[in-house]
């Protein structure tokens, strides 16, 4: 396609979706409401303090002597024996969480760009955090389930880690890490962390945008409503907890999407990189795990899956987040972090 052509196609594609904006309007206004609302009382509680915190540990290289018992698990993934606990919090903490780590790394010269991009491919997961609570408890009422949907989309990166691996090994550089910590860490962590974490709530509130335009699209698409709302899951991952009516049949699709992240996470990955580089085998690996998360949720669900049924049968649970006041706290006390770091470097 020519420049010319490219730009008629891309005004236009803005101008289809300016109209349509203006057609949605009140609708886009009340789901900007509530994307807004899941950042304050979802993704800002549980991302920051693990984004900040893992931040400092690559900065103090803490991770390393915190690696020291995870060597089975780093023999297991065919990682060196330094980068367990990048992998395990990586896994853990949230989808964001290693892509960060991932790019300090880079960015203090303790990883290089090669192995950079092989180390994304697997440090990635939602955490137990959403899978247990917002898809385990809200949608079939047991957290065993949503351990179930973790522990599968965890074995599918450790499987793919043990193959990608071995057969192109992650180079070591426990020589170039340092080692020491400073008072001053501590206020930039937090700063990254902040900026980092306005960057991904940006990105949920335009997919959200998105997905207020497609949903329409989709009640034309002759399938049931979970189905439907799993298929946008693969688009924004919080589509998960909308389903209803205990849809065990799906856990394998549930888990699949669980193992991709959604479109939406995946741009947080690419905000979070910023270009430094390659996310080709990323995508290639989300691709390949994403296939055997959901095997692995078969295999799961046919060893204990009657049990967890069994368990969560005539269970009413109630799942209401409200950490509006907390995160608007948290968001002041950033900002002045961040501010009285300035004047103490300015003074």
């Amino acid at each position: 396609m020519t420049p010319s052509r490219k730009n008629i196609a891309v005004s236009a594609v803005l101008s289809v979706t300016a109209v349509l904006l203006t057609a949605f309007s009140a609708q886009l206004a009340d789901d900007m409401r509530q994307a807004v609302m899941r950042c304050m009382n979802i993704i800002i509680p549980s991302l920051f303090a693990f984004m900040a915190v893992s931040d400092l540990m690559v900065r103090s290289g803490g991770y390393i002597p915190l690696s020291a018992p995870l060597r089975p698990l780093s023999w297991l993934a065919g990682l060196p024996k330094e980068y367990g606990a990048l992998f395990l919090i990586s896994n853990i903490a949230g989808y964001p969480v290693g892509a960060s780590m991932i790019c300090r790394m880079y960015d203090r010269k303790t990883l290089d760009k090669r192995d950079a991009e092989r180390l994304l491919c697997t440090c990635y997961g939602a955490g137990p955090a959403f899978f247990c609570s917002a898809v385990g408890v809200t949608v079939f009422g047991s957290q065993r389930t949503g351990m179930l949907i973790f522990l599968s989309c965890a074995a599918a990166n450790i499987i793919v880690s043990a193959v990608v691996f071995r057969i192109f090994p992650i180079r070591r550089t426990e020589q170039t890490v340092n080692r020491t910590f400073s008072a001053e860490m501590l206020p930039e962590s937090v700063s990254a962390a902040g900026r980092g974490l306005f960057g991904i709530c940006s990105m949920i509130l335009f997919f959200q945008m998105i997905m207020t335009l497609v949903s329409p699209l989709t009640e034309h698409i002759p399938v049931t409503d979970n189905t439907r709302r799993t298929m946008l899951a693969f688009i924004e991952i919080s589509s998960l907890t909308s389903l209803t009516g205990t849809p065990y049949r799906m856990l394998p699709l549930i888990a699949a999407a669980g193992a991709f992240g959604g479109v939406c996470v995946l741009m947080q990955v690419y905000v979070i990189v910023g270009g430094r580089f390659s996310l080709k085998p990323f995508l290639t690996a989300r691709t390949a795990g994403t296939c055997v998360s959901a095997g692995m949720m078969r295999l799961l669900w046919h060893l204990f899956g009657t049990k967890t049924a069994a368990a969560s049968t005539g269970l009413s649970i109630m799942v209401n987040f409200n950490n509006f006041i907390p995160s608007v706290c948290l968001i002041m006390m950033i900002f002045l972090t961040v501010l009285r770091k300035r004047v103490a470097f300015s003074d």
